[in-house]
This record gives C-alpha cells, sequence and structure tokens, in this order.
C-alpha cells in the first residue's frame, strides 16, 4: 500500500505492524470494505444483501425490532410501476442478485426485518439471528427481546436469545455487537441495529441530511424525534471469516447451556482468500472476562487497537463516539459512584501525548447522550488539563451535531434538536480507521461485548474522514476537495462551528450539522444555559447568550 495514494502524506516509512492488536484475530489482507454512513445507508446495504442470501444469514445484535423498515422513501421505489425509472430501478437490484419473488417483495414495500429474514426463511435459506436478552435494569431503549423473538420465530427465523450477561457481577453489562454475515461472502459491522426504542423513537434509520422532523423517521406509535448519525461497513474478503466465527462461538456457547437450533455450528468456514485490491484489516473484539466460555479471561483487543493508533499519531486523531468516559458508569449518573477506569484513563493519557507531540484531536459526541453526560464532559476536562498547551493552540476539538427548523411555537420561531452522534469511529493520520460497536469508555473498552474492524488503508481512512466531515458541513461537492488537506479540514470545521453558534444566538437555521460541545462547567464562558444531563441545544428556553465571542477565544 503505498502511502501516495493518502489524501495526507507523511515524511518517512510506518511500521505497519505497529497498529496491529495481539492476541485474538490476526491482520488479514485482501479486504473490501465500503463505508455506509447513517442508518439509510446501512440497512438499505443489509437488506439488498438478505435477500440476495442463497445459503445462510447469521446475525447478532444488542437490540432488534421486527417491525422495522428497512428501506424508505426514495429508495423503496423510483417511479409507478412500469415506468423507466422503476424498471431501471427493478433492474439493478436483479443485477445484485435479487430474484422476482425478492423484485416482488420490495416493489410492495414489505421490507421490514421479519418480512426480509422471513422472505429468505421461505426460500430455504437458514436465518439465525443472536439477541442480547437485557435484563431492562436501566436498558430504557431496548425492546423486550422475548416478545422480539416471538415476532421473528413466528416469521421462520431461528432467534437465540444470548443470556451470557445475566450473572449477578455482570448485570450492567451489554452484549452489544452489531455484525451480520451472509452466505460466508458478505459481512457487516459498526454501530447501527436494526431497531428504534419501543415507544418508537430513536429510530436507527435516517439520511445524512439529518431533518429535525421528518416522516420518514419513527413508527406507526410515533414519529422519531431524535435525528440520528452513525455509521457501519459493508465488508467482502477474509475478515468475513473472523465475524463469522465470532457469532459462531458466541451461539455455540449460549446453545451448549440453554439449548438451540445447531445448524450455525456447521457452517464451513468463510474463504480466508485475499481479494484483489483488497486491504490489510484486523477483527478487533471486546469479550468481557467470564462471560464465555471460548474466552473465559476476556479479550481487549479493540482497547489495545485504540491504543496503538493513539500512540502512533503523528498529525492528528479524529474520533465519533456516543460516550467518553474516564470513570466507570455503574448505571447512576455520579461521578462519585463508580471509580477510574484504567483503560480510559490510559486512552486518555495517549490522547494526550498526541496533543503534546503537535497532532490535532477531534472528538464529535452528543449533545444529549441517553445517559453519562456528566461522564464525558469529565473525560473532556481530563484531557483538557493533561494537555493545557495544545488546548491554548486550539489543537483540541470537541463538536456535537445539530439539526434546525422553523417552528412558530419554538424559542425565537426556530427549533434545534440534538443529532444523536452514535457512531463510533476512530482514523489517525488519514492511515488507520476503525469502525464498528465499541464506544469510548470502560464498557467499549472492557465490560460490554463489542465488535470493530481496523483497517490501515491511507486512500479507504482519508476518504472516509473526507466523507463524514462532508456530511457535518454539509459540504458542496467543490468544497470536498479542500477537506483533504488536515489544517484547512480542520479550519472549516471550527469555522462552522462557530457560525451555527451565532446562528443560534440569533435564532437563525443552522447549516450543516456542526455545533460545540459545550460542558457544564464551561457554560458561562460560551453564554449558554448547559443542562448537566441534556446539554445545551435542548436548553435554549432557559437562554442563550447573545454573544459567541467565547467561542472565538477558545478556538479561534
Amino acid at each position: 500500500m503505498a502511502e501516495s495514494n493518502s489524501p495526507t502524506t507523511f515524511q518517512g516509512s510506518r511500521d505497519v505492524n505497529e497498529f496491529w492488536a495481539r492476541g485474538d484475530f490476526q491482520p488479514r489482507d485482501g479486504v473490501q470494505a465500503s463505508p455506509l454512513i447513517d442508518g439509510r445507508a446501512a440497512m438499505l446495504a443489509m437488506c439488498r444483501a438478505f435477500l440476495s442470501a442463497r445459503d445462510y444469514i447469521l446475525l447478532a445484535g444488542w437490540d432488534i425490532r421486527a417491525d422495522l423498515l428497512m428501506v424508505r422513501g426514495e429508495d423503496a421505489r423510483m417511479g409507478p410501476d412500469g415506468s423507466p425509472e422503476q424498471e431501471a430501478f427493478l433492474a439493478g437490484l436483479r443485477e445484485e442478485g435479487l430474484t422476482d419473488d425478492a423484485l416482488a417483495l420490495w416493489a410492495e414495500g414489505r421490507l421490514r426485518v421479519s418480512e426480509v429474514l422471513g422472505f429468505a426463511a421461505r426460500r430455504g435459506v437458514k436465518a439465525g439471528v443472536l439477541l442480547w436478552d437485557a435484563p431492562h435494569l436501566g436498558m430504557h431503549i431496548t425492546n423486550d427481546p422475548k416478545e422480539q423473538r416471538k415476532a421473528l420465530e413466528a416469521a421462520g427465523v431461528n432467534c437465540v436469545l444470548d443470556t451470557s450477561s445475566r450473572k449477578l457481577t455482570h448485570m450492567l453489562e451489554a452484549l452489544h455487537q452489531k455484525c451480520a454475515v451472509v452466505d460466508g461472502k458478505v459481512a457487516f459491522v459498526g454501530g447501527v441495529d436494526l431497531t428504534l426504542q419501543a415507544d418508537g423513537d430513536y429510530d436507527r434509520w435516517d439520511t445524512n441530511a439529518h431533518p429535525p422532523e421528518s416522516p420518514e423517521r419513527g413508527s406507526a406509535r410515533r414519529v422519531s424525534t431524535h435525528p440520528w448519525h452513525d455509521a457501519h461497513l459493508r465488508i467482502l474478503g477474509p475478515a468475513v471469516a473472523d465475524i463469522q466465527s465470532n457469532i459462531v462461538q458466541r451461539w455455540a456457547d449460549v446453545i451448549e447451556r440453554e439449548g438451540g437450533p445447531e445448524w450455525p455450528l456447521a457452517i464451513p468456514p468463510a474463504s480466508t482468500t485475499p481479494l484483489t485490491g483488497g486491504v490489510t484489516a484486523q477483527i478487533t473484539r471486546t469479550i468481557p472476562p467470564d462471560t464465555y466460555a471460548f474466552a473465559p479471561g476476556g479479550i481487549k483487543t479493540i482497547y489495545e487497537s485504540y491504543m496503538r493508533a493513539a500512540r502512533a499519531a503523528q498529525r492528528y486523531i479524529y474520533l465519533e463516539s456516543q460516550y467518553f468516559w474516564p470513570e466507570v458508569y455503574r448505571g447512576i449518573d455520579s461521578l462519585l459512584w463508580g471509580g477510574r477506569s484504567e483503560e480510559m484513563a490510559a486512552f486518555i493519557e495517549e490522547l494526550a501525548g498526541a496533543l503534546t507531540r503537535g497532532a490535532y484531536v477531534c472528538l464529535v459526541l452528543p449533545d444529549h447522550p441517553n445517559c453519562g453526560r456528566r461522564y464525558s464532559d469529565a473525560g473532556i476536562t481530563l484531557l483538557s488539563e493533561l494537555a493545557p498547551d495544545a488546548v491554548a493552540a486550539g489543537r483540541l476539538l470537541v463538536f456535537t451535531l445539530g439539526a434546525s427548523h422553523p417552528e412558530a411555537e419554538a424559542p425565537g420561531g426556530m427549533l434545534y434538536r440534538p443529532v444523536y452522534a452514535h457512531a463510533k469511529v476512530g482514523i489517525v493520520d488519514d492511515y488507520w480507521l476503525t469502525v464498528g460497536s465499541a464506544n469510548l469508555n470502560n464498557r467499549g473498552f472492557l465490560n460490554d461485548a463489542e465488535l470493530n474492524i481496523a483497517i490501515v488503508d491511507p486512500h479507504m481512512a482519508g476518504e472516509l474522514r473526507m466523507s463524514l466531515w462532508a456530511e457535518h458541513l454539509r459540504a458542496r461537492l467543490e468544497e470536498i476537495t479542500a477537506l483533504r488537506d488536515i489544517e484547512a479540514g480542520v479550519a472549516a470545521l471550527k469555522q462552522q462551528a462557530q457560525e451555527n453558534f451565532d446562528r443560534v444566538t440569533r435564532r437563525e437555521p443552522l447549516q450543516g450539522h456542526l455545533l460545540p460541545y459545550i460542558t457544564s462547567d464551561k457554560a458561562s464562558e460560551w453564554g449558554a444555559v448547559v443542562n448537566p444531563e441534556h446539554g445545551w441545544l435542548d436548553s435554549i428556553e432557559g437562554g442563550l447568550g447573545a454573544t459567541a465571542e467565547a467561542y472565538r477565544n477558545r478556538y479561534l
């Protein structure tokens, strides 16, 4: 892999081996990976793959909703039946392997999770879902796994409930992996669950425009009030074998204890033959200790992968995460309860080291996470204290995402809503990237079951960074080229966050989605009201200062 393919070039060579974790799945050459940014793209790709399946589908999820519609809006059809646009659309689906029966299902709009997997099962495809059996102790945005299993089994899908975290010592552990394998040929890994909250909110399907209100987002019960940003990867080649092995290992462990369908254990291993034009990639995992018999001591290769990448960073570290917690979260939103996470403390020290070396560190976090905003605030404060000179130089950047819509009843006539930043993405120096299910906290690094993929490829890392930045900026095509330069891209992020903060103070529409993340202890400096749990964008009824000078002084 020549570094000349990278949008950002480096002085000297790099040892690719410094990025690979040890002790679990090994790096694989010849892997092809395609980014699927946001739920619309991820679910569309998964739906096509599931309908094209010939032998089997294996899926592991934190949560699932059997009646979730996977394909919506213009993706469902391009025109009336028989129109040239619709016929060309169907021809494209047929080229991807969809049969006439699958095309009929598509044309009828019967593309809910249970309908798609049930269609595969009726065609003789073995379909299996490994679903976390959540105890519903504080897990308020999950659906009842037993009800979802019943709905899936009614459609002919095998659903095994994973009870591996149901131990007194593991009651706050989540089995959080989000991955799927089809026929041992294509796999999906990332942050997108095929679900929405039981009451209809927190719908994982969303477009990259993230409108604050959308008739396509939500369910029959209600319209989702939270725009949702996420990331997934579609994977071909040797890494598929490791993703399949992960699901089968977990499945075997569960049915050994509780019984269940054994057919996944008989599936032949997927091919490990490298694909031409592929890149080098490694499947990394977090498996908590004393959870599965195949790893009684646990696995921490996601943590090791992040640590190695941060340690090797020369120019920048870009991170998107739902959480950024230096403390252990134990279900109560208080920093006095959990104690310090050794893994996160060490990672934050590595980030501080990169800042001290002169690199940028950029974080994108949700303004209104479902829990633990105080913890993320504490992580930002700790990182700032470890690298004060870099903070003063403007190299530590922390953003959140928002959306706006004119609304007569909203304060100042403009409705603002946080975009829920749920993606779990890391990119270093346009050289290394990771996408998966692991957040930046004790759970992602130690206490929950997680699955990521790490890739070393200058072209792919740079393109993913530019795609994400272009979405957050809502950049025009002619502007994307400028993002290839790190300094120019960082300047664009700073500028738009400043301008959007100004727009909020004036109650004007946002341009793009980027906004500053404001910690509670810095609220007065920004002239903002920050709720320690719900952030500042949802708190503007309480008053937002009329000046953005604090932002200019802090970052520009």
